[in-house]
């Protein structure tokens, strides 16, 4: 699955792998009643479960919180911690919005 890279913000690609077993049993009764003793989940038939939604959730809970390349492909640069990059910037210094305030205070 094509992500975005929370480091780079680049594209990569994830797998998703989901290796989950399920027992459909009748009732919705019996599923509660069965669903401790089992290793699997138990699933009711009736209402009946949709099987779009149910790999739509598996597939979901499956993606990565924060996908990332082990190794992003270019190099990423800290804007805070490069010291370089820091004064590379010529942003003009902001002007504090309470000095004005504190002018009219006067």
């Amino acid at each position: 699955m094509a992500l975005t890279c929370q480091r780079c913000l680049g594209p990569v690609d994830v797998s998703l792998t989901v290796d989950r077993w399920f027992r459909f049993v009748a009732d919705e009764a019996t599923a509660s009643a069965e669903d401790d003793d089992c290793e699997e989940d138990v699933l009711a038939l009736e209402p009946r479960p949709s099987l779009y939604e149910l790999l739509e959730d598996e597939l979901l809970m499956e993606l990565p919180l924060v996908p990332m390349h082990e190794t992003c492909p270019e190099p990423v640069i800290m804007r805070v911690a490069d010291s370089a990059v820091a004064a590379a910037d010529d942003e003009p210094e902001r002007k504090n919005p309470f000095a004005e305030l504190a002018r009219l205070k006067k």
